[in-house]
This record gives structure tokens, sequence and C-alpha cells, in this order.
């Protein structure tokens, strides 16, 4: 058996994974149907209906999807990364760096699988409550097109992320649960703390938090990280946190 095919087999069997693919789809379509209502009238502005589309995901705040998908990828590790599972999987696939790169890649398609899906039942959604006109508004006027291209890579890079934290932790739910507090809680808590003890021309780092530097991924406009650096960025901490895992991985006693 593959790498890949044994990560595609074992993901059908967590619930995680069913749980996820099912909040990213029921929440998105209950925020896109909140937004829709709330707009009320078919978005003038692209930038509006990529708002619609991404669940009220553009500008600084973090899609409520990518708090599911980093939640879930987490748990995803915790039955194989513990103690006493991990000598079968050694067994069955003995080359770790195949195992963790089937899980990265896996992840990465089903992140983004995940992500697409979402935006096309995000679109029925909004079709049904505009007409189909909006579908034409959002393909064809920038930015539209790139936001979306950007919530696909955020959710992608998203799983992948917490595919490394879930090594890292064997899937402990503390591990989930801190890693989807990161853009809500967090991260935020850190910009208070900068913004009181540091002076004012150091706190711009705090635009280089992951979730931070992300979010910028699908901005319209404002100062702060283009769409390229801020997916540079969050693609440098997934990196890290993935070398990381990788050389923990490598070195956990199977016995």
């Amino acid at each position: 058996m593959t790498a890949i095919r044994y990560e595609l087999a074992r993901l059908r069997t967590v619930r995680a994974t069913w749980g996820a693919a099912f909040g990213v789809l029921a929440i998105g379509a209950a925020t896109t149907w909140v937004e829709a209502r709330d707009l009320g009238t078919v978005p003038v502005e692209a930038g509006d209906a990529a708002l619609v589309l991404t669940a009220g995901a553009v500008g600084s705040a973090t899609p409520l999807a990518v708090l599911v998908v980093v939640f879930a990828a987490v748990l995803s590790c915790t039955r194989e990364q513990r103690a006493a599972a991990l000598p079968t999987l050694l067994l069955t696939l003995p080359r770790r760096s195949r195992v963790l790169a089937a899980k990265v890649a896996v992840s990465a398609v089903l992140g983004a699988f995940i992500g697409a899906l979402g935006l096309f039942v995000n679109g029925v959604v909004a079709a049904s409550v505009f007409g189909p006109e909006f579908r034409t508004l959002v393909w064809d006027q920038a930015p539209a097109p790139r936001v979306l291209l950007g919530y696909v890579v955020y959710l992608a890079l998203a799983a992948v992320l917490g595919v490394a934290v879930g090594v890292l932790a064997r899937g402990a739910a503390i591990a989930a649960g801190l890693l989807a507090a990161g853009p809500v809680l967090i991260e935020p808590m850190l910009g208070r703390v900068a913004g009181i003890a540091l002076p004012e021309r150091f706190q711009e780092w705090q635009a280089y938090l992951p979730f931070n530097a992300a979010d910028r991924m699908l901005a319209t406009g404002g100062g702060g990280l283009t769409a390229r650096e801020a997916a540079l960025v969050f693609g440098g901490w997934t990196a890290a946190a993935l070398l990381l895992a990788a050389v923990v991985f490598a070195r956990r006693d199977a016995r």
C-alpha cells in the first residue's frame, strides 16, 4: 500500500475529516446567507461580492472555515500518533519521510478541495438571494478572482499547518484548540501587549504573525502586506512548522 493510498483510506475513517467538510460547508452557507441578506441588493463592487462568497472573510477577519480546518487537521493525527499505534503505522509504511509527505500532500489537496467546494456552495446560496447576475459579477471583476483563489490557498495551507501541529502534539485536543484560538484570541492579545510594551516603530511585526498575515491574502484594499507577501509569510510559518514536525517525527520513538 502506498503512503498516499494509506492516507486517503485513513482520512475516510476519521470523524474529523467529515466534520471539517460539513463544518466548512454549513458555516459558510449560513454566513453567506446572512451577509447576502445584510447587503440586500446585488453588490456593486467586486470586493463586496468576494466578501459574500468567502462568508465575510475579506479584510481583517479570519474565515471561520480556516478555524474548522486547522482544528480538524490537528485532531486527524490523534489516533496514529499515539505511542500504541505508531509502531503499527511504521510496520506498514516504514519510511517516515514518505508518511509525512503523504499527509501533507493529501491534506493540502483536501483543504483546497473543501475550500473550492465551499465557495461553490456559497455561490449557490448568494445567487438564490441576489439572482443569477451575481455570478457574472463575481467571476469577471477584479479583485474577486484573486480573493477567491487566495481563500482556497488559505485553506490548503491551514490544513498543512494543522497536520504539522498535529504531528508535533500527537493530535492533542488542547493543541487543536490553541491553534484554532490563534487568530481570534492569541494574536490579538499579543498585539495588545505589544501596543502597550513596545515603541510604535516596533509594532509592525504584528503583521507578520501567521494568521494576521494570512488574512491579508483576502484583503481588497488598505495598507499592509500585499496578497503575495501575505501568502509568502503564511507559507513560511507553515513550512517552519512542517520542518520541525519532520524532525520530531523522524526521531520519535516507536517502541
